[in-house]
């Protein structure tokens, strides 16, 4: 399978949350003197993760298991049916996420959480 991109910026990006209950991972683009809005990236049911606390860029893109095979921790028996395998990258590293899902949102708020993601009528990406 050939990645199929589903997200890409040049922004800093940081870990705003992590809910291990119920597996949300959010990603937050926060405002600067440059640019007036936050780009929040919400994944659900997160099951494996390898991501930094920062980034300068991100990209997500959709991959197939192939991409895990050789991975120590194992995280290839995490990819169950109804869940997805996304690469994540930045500026000089890579790494992933299992999930069922990831949104994006952007906007003039500055929320600390999910609650704009998780309302009804976000697509997902």
């Amino acid at each position: 399978m050939d990645a199929e991109l589903i997200f890409e910026s040049d922004r800093v990006f940081i870990i705003e949350s992590y809910a291990a209950g119920h597996g949300l991972l959010l990603l937050r683009g926060n405002r600067s003197n440059s640019v007036t809005t936050t780009i929040d990236i919400l994944f659900r049911d997160v099951r494996a993760m390898d991501v930094r606390a920062w980034s300068e860029g991100l990209k997500i893109e959709l991959q197939d298991g192939a991409l895990l095979e050789s991975h120590p921790s194992k995280p290839l028996e995490m990819l169950e049916p109804g869940l997805n395998l996304y690469r994540l990258s930045g500026s000089g590293w890579n790494g992933f996420v299992v999930a069922s899902r990831v949104d994006s949102k952007e906007g003039l708020s500055a929320l600390k959480g999910p609650e704009g993601l998780l309302a009804a009528g976000v697509s997902p990406m």
